[in-house]
């Protein structure tokens, strides 16, 4: 599938087939892709739990509103989350780009002093939004991926996230939920969508364009 069908096709699908289990093995070769998303700085912010045991996506059910459906029938059901103590990781991603060839070893400290400089130079809601903006990133790429390789998906952001990160055992202090991801085979069509026409959405040059 080219992209441009994946971006085309790619709809909230309501109710999955049951009997349709992804491998782990796919499932990890999505979420490899979907990493290769922005990410200011590599700081790579976006953290995901996967729930792919039926008992544990039952337990989900009444903490989603009007999504138990997706939910329950889904192969898998993914919860995204950004990272809000990512300086956690900094020296550990340092030591991956050093490891892949991206980074020369004489750069290490400097690199990781100025990484670590801007950090706490930064306000919680300035890493909030960040963190945010590059999670939300990731797990749009990752339905075009889950699209291009045969799957559908449904993005639920309505649901009791403290709850959900409860049953879950996430750290609510450390990790902010940005949504939940149902991924499998569609059961039923996805319903029709359409989007504004550009004049609303684009002007040109400043900002006084836009139809309304």
């Amino acid at each position: 599938m080219q992209l441009i069908d994946a971006i085309k096709q790619r709809k909230t699908i309501k109710m999955f087939q049951s009997a349709v289990k992804i491998p782990r093995e796919e499932l990890i070769e999505m979420l490899t892709l979907s990493q290769l998303a922005p990410s200011k700085a590599n700081l790579q912010p976006w953290r995901f739990v996967i729930v792919d045991e039926q008992d544990l996506k039952n337990k989900l059910l009444d903490k989603v509103a009007f999504n138990g459906p997706p939910c329950e029938s889904a192969s898998a059901v993914i919860a995204v989350l950004a990272d809000l103590h990512y300086e956690k990781l900094l020296e550990d991603i340092i030591d991956n780009n050093i490891a892949q060839g991206c980074l020369a070893e004489q750069f290490k400290e400097n690199t990781l002093k100025f990484l670590t400089d801007v950090h706490q130079s930064l306000n919680e809601q300035d890493i909030r939004d960040q963190v945010l903006i590059d999670t939300s990133l990731a797990a749009m790429q990752l339905m075009l991926v889950a699209k291009e390789k045969g799957y559908d998906t449904h993005a639920i952001g309505i649901f009791d996230r403290e709850a959900v990160l409860t049953a879950l055992e996430i750290d609510q202090d450390r990790y902010a939920p940005v949504m939940l991801l149902a991924i499998g085979r569609a059961g039923v069509p996805p319903l029709p969508s359409v989007r504004l026409p550009l004049e609303y959405t684009v002007s040109w040059n400043n900002g006084k364009g836009f139809k309304k």
